[in-house]
């Protein structure tokens, strides 16, 4: 036994954001807030289009963490009174659908530092060449340090199929 203990649960969303970060998403159905009216939830198809590119550097001492996160999202429900046909709206959506994925894995990534103080999605990988001996990366105390890191979350969602939205 390593020591290891249990530090905290993720959630359905917090678990779909681990995905995503790791590259390891190959599709879900997310349901999100209908931006044209928020009393009502759109059903979106989701899946990575392309891996996750993560990149670390340190900042005064502090890692700063910077994700670019790649989506392509396939409309499965939409409230018939939006007219998809318009480029605007699809651009609305695209948009909203950006925020909303921008601001989850936010939330994700300062729980892991923050609340569970545990590099769950591994970072500390991207920091290890940077060290040219072992025991300078020891000395580093990355996961001591990881519990002041910093995030950029970058997301381009991409609508597909709004073709199939025309008027009859």
């Amino acid at each position: 036994m390593y020591g290891d203990k249990l530090v905290g649960e993720l959630d359905n969303i917090e678990t779909l954001c681990y995905l995503m970060i790791n590259s390891k998403l190959e599709n879900a159905t997310l349901t999100i807030p209908n931006p044209f009216s928020f009393d009502n939830v759109l059903s979106i198809y989701v899946s990575l289009n392309k891996d996750t590119k993560n990149e670390v550097s340190f900042v005064n001492g502090y890692p700063f963490i910077e994700c670019s996160v790649d989506i392509t999202g396939n409309l499965l429900t939409m409230d018939s009174s939006v007219d998809l046909t318009k480029e605007e709206n699809v651009e609305i959506l695209n948009s909203y659908l950006n925020a909303y994925i921008k601001d989850i894995l936010t939330a994700y990534l300062y729980k892991t530092s923050k609340e569970f103080k545990s590099d769950i999605s591994n970072f500390g990988k991207y920091v290890l060449p940077k060290y040219s001996t072992w025991q300078k990366w020891i000395d580093s105390d990355w996961l001591n340090n990881y519990q002041n890191a910093f995030f950029k979350v970058n997301v381009d969602t991409k609508i597909q199929g709004s073709y199939l939205f025309t008027k009859i």
